[in-house]
């Protein structure tokens, strides 16, 4: 069955993807090395593309082909299809799905009821694909009972009763044979006959340390068949188990939010913790790390430029020209469909300390000239005059700077597009509105001060000038 659903496999990867220069599959117990999948039941299958230049469709077009594909095949129960470099996947262990809901708790059956209703849920939500669970499908076992009562009165304790198994069933090197300079492990086990039924474990003798006695093992203990997990996970010495998921054509930030919506609508154990996790974790880490780094820049400009106006006012006034950045940013994501990330919050801490640049060369300008004996409302006037071709130099060479990054359609774009895609659209809009905006909050910041200073001197000087 699994060699009918390779074949099926390579015969997808080569029809449906044309754009790929080379395919593979591969069937064996090793698995697939970044799924953490392992098993004889699992197939790894993978293709290299053309460059993104002699190719129309993009690889997320592709990736979504081929899992439609592949999901619709008989026999398949788990997939995950991705983008990407697999060895970048190893180095920098991303290997999980974007978006995990982890579960954890103690209890196979009510974990795994709520990973069932969790997946579910996932599988509801627009936009998610390749939804699964990370604890394997329970597997048939044999399960020793022993009654450590009975076993005691015996001379038997659970050492070694569990070494005999071991040695029955997995057999233990005994000694070494060393021949002519080479040396081979001498491995101790029954033999097939011996241990092929489930009636054959029954009838194993384990040997007493104390009395030197053999004693039939379902005389203290019982061996029933159950099923089980193939692996259990740990993390902080908690059982945990994720329910996970890829997103497509939505942001991960948008499935999430609709997936904590879904999570207050259900009732879950007391016994049982579930938290999102996984990449959406780090994300949101990684978003309180860039807020509080975006404000200790926002407080570090101000102080820079307190202390070279020498005033509190005026920074503030520049400062105002720092709201219409994050207005033309989300202008430009949406414009461009493109989302908030971490490469996209750099960009925007960067803009922090470049678009105040063209109100400090305006209102310093604006100074000098009231400085010359200019009233407010012609040295605002003259220095937006004088001072616009400077402005527009200035932005217009940042701004070419970041052209080729926001217009870049080669292999790796989508990495560092949509910085060039943050620089360009804040700048374009915080330039044009900061040209109008500040200098018509400068105008009203000091006619409000002028009418303080006249409501505590009682004095103006003539022609207005202060």
């Amino acid at each position: 069955e699994t060699d009918k659903i390779a074949r099926l496999v390579e015969g997808i990867l080569k029809t449906d993807v044309p754009e790929a220069i080379i395919t593979s599959v591969r069937i064996g117990s090793s698995g697939s090395p970044f799924s953490g999948a392992s098993g004889s039941h699992v197939i790894s299958a993978g293709a290299r593309l053309v460059p993104k230049d002699q190719r129309k469709r993009s690889a997320f077009d592709i990736v979504q082909t081929v899992r439609t594909r592949v999901q619709k095949l008989p026999g398949v129960i788990k997939t995950d299809v991705y983008a990407g470099n697999p060895m970048e996947r190893m180095v920098t262990g991303t290997g999980g799905k974007a978006i995990q809901i982890e579960v954890i708790g103690n209890s196979f059956e009510e974990t795994d009821e709520v990973a069932v209703r969790l997946k579910k849920i996932l599988e509801n939500i627009p936009g998610t694909v390749d939804v699964s669970v990370s604890r394997d499908m329970r597997q048939p076992e044999l399960m020793v009972r022993v009654d450590r009562e009975k076993a005691a009165a015996l001379g038997l304790n659970i050492q070694t009763i569990a070494g005999t198994l071991n040695t029955a069933l997995t057999g233990t090197t005994a000694t070494r044979y060393r021949e002519k300079g080479e040396s081979y492990d001498i491995n101790v086990r029954f033999i097939e006959e011996s241990r092929a039924e489930p009636e054959d474990l029954r009838n194993i003798m384990v040997v007493s340390p104390f009395n030197g006695r053999q004693i039939r093992l379902d005389s203290f203990a019982t061996v029933v068949e159950e099923t089980g997990p193939v692996s259990i996970e740990r993390q902080n010495r908690e059982r945990i188990l994720r329910v996970e998921c890829n997103s497509h054509q939505r942001s991960s930030g948008e499935i999430i939010a609709d997936i904590r919506h879904e999570l207050d609508k259900i009732s879950i154990p007391s016994t049982v913790t579930v938290k999102v996790g996984g990449i959406a974790e780090e994300q949101a880490e990684a978003f309180a790390d860039l807020r509080l780094l975006l404000l200790l820049g926002i407080a570090l400009v101000y102080m820079v430029m307190a202390a070279q106006f020498e005033s509190l006012l005026d920074p503030f006034i520049v400062m105002l020209a720092v709201p219409f950045t994050f207005t033309g940013v989300i202008l430009g994501f949406v414009i461009t469909h493109t989302t908030l990330s971490v490469i996209t919050y750099l960009g925007i801490v960067m803009l922090m300390g470049i678009v105040v640049n063209n109100a400090i060369v305006l209102i310093s300008y604006i100074n000098v000239l009231r400085a010359r004996g200019m009233a407010v409302h012609e040295a605002i006037t003259t220095g937006g005059k004088d001072r616009l071709r400077p402005v527009l130099m200035t932005t217009f060479t940042t701004i070419g700077g970041f052209l080729p990054l926001a217009f870049s359609r080669g292999q790796g774009s989508e990495t560092w597009q949509p910085l060039g895609i943050t620089m360009v659209s804040g700048l374009l809009v915080c330039t044009v509105i900061t040209m109008l905006f500040v200098p018509v909050m400068y105008s009203l910041f000091e006619e409000h001060r002028r009418r303080g200073r006249k409501k505590n001197t009682g004095f103006v000087p003539a022609g207005g000038k202060l």
